[in-house]
């Protein structure tokens, strides 16, 4: 066990250090992924590791290429693709307290439901950074009038087809770690692709929402352009990072609900 904890110290260094000189992470960010993969990978090794470590290598090098080619969609967003402790604890909170679980009371449902949790999050996380990457139509999930694209609540095929790649790619990754293959792979994408949606619908109902008095767009942020912007919809404090973890739970609960159903 304290070989296990100390390994578990120095890879959290290794991804946390790695990211924060890459400018992925923020300093805080840093700080907390390094927490967090001391958990995961001290107390549930390999297995626990690889999905959470695709979703968040994958992610940011979406987030830095959608960057590029389509900067300007950016200024929409309530935060950068420079991720702080808020976005990691929001992504990844939930599953390092189903890794904690796992070691009072072992159970491969905790394992399906961190997995899909994660495939909740990625595929949310994709569904954004490929759906934005080119200029494309984008309608409010709930009563499919044209939105400005990149507000959370926005659907577009590219955004769904994003969604789907990012459920698919979590699902996989746990396949070495997986019984009844076919099936468990099956309830963690649609899993992942549930909390996906759950995670547009809170946006389009629920999340905050702006208006900026300088440039008159629909933003996520209290501030913008300098200016504080004015309050058009939603609950004000529920922003896409609650939103985000909403998202997780609802994933990984789902999953369990399925393996009940199904298996």
């Amino acid at each position: 066990m304290i070989l296990n904890v100390f390994s578990g110290v120095i890879f959290g260094l290794i991804i946390s250090i790695i990211s924060y000189k890459l400018k992925l992470l923020k300093l805080n960010g840093a700080i907390a992924t390094f927490f967090l993969a001391w958990i995961i990978f001290g107390f549930g090794h390999v297995k626990w590791t690889v999905p959470i470590l695709i979703f968040f290598i994958l992610s940011s090098l979406l987030s830095k290429l959608q960057k590029k080619i389509n900067p300007k969609i950016n200024s929409v967003f309530q935060k950068g693709n420079v991720r702080d402790h808020v976005q990691v604890l929001a992504n990844g909170g939930f599953p390092g307290i189903l890794v904690l679980i796992n070691q009072i009371h072992s159970s491969e449902l905790f394992y399906i439901a961190y997995v899909s949790a994660i495939a909740a999050v990625c595929s949310d996380t994709w569904a954004t950074e490929i759906g934005t990457l080119i200029k494309a139509k984008t309608f409010n999930i709930i009563n499919f009038h044209q939105v400005e694209q990149g507000i959370s609540g926005g659907v577009s095929l590219l955004g769904f087809t994003g969604a789907a790649l990012g459920a698919i790619i979590i699902s996989t990754s746990a396949l070495p770690w997986l019984n009844n293959i076919s099936e468990l792979m099956t309830i963690i994408f649609i899993s992942g692709l549930l909390g996906s949606t759950l995670d547009s619908v809170l946006g389009s109902t629920l999340q905050g929402k702006f208006n900026c008095i300088i440039c008159d767009k629909t933003v996520e942020n209290k501030i913008h352009c300098g200016k504080n912007s004015v309050h058009i919809n939603g609950v004000t404090w529920l922003n896409n990072d609650a939103v985000n973890l909403a998202a997780s739970f609802f994933g990984g609960f789902f999953s369990i609900a399925l393996v009940k159903l199904i298996i």
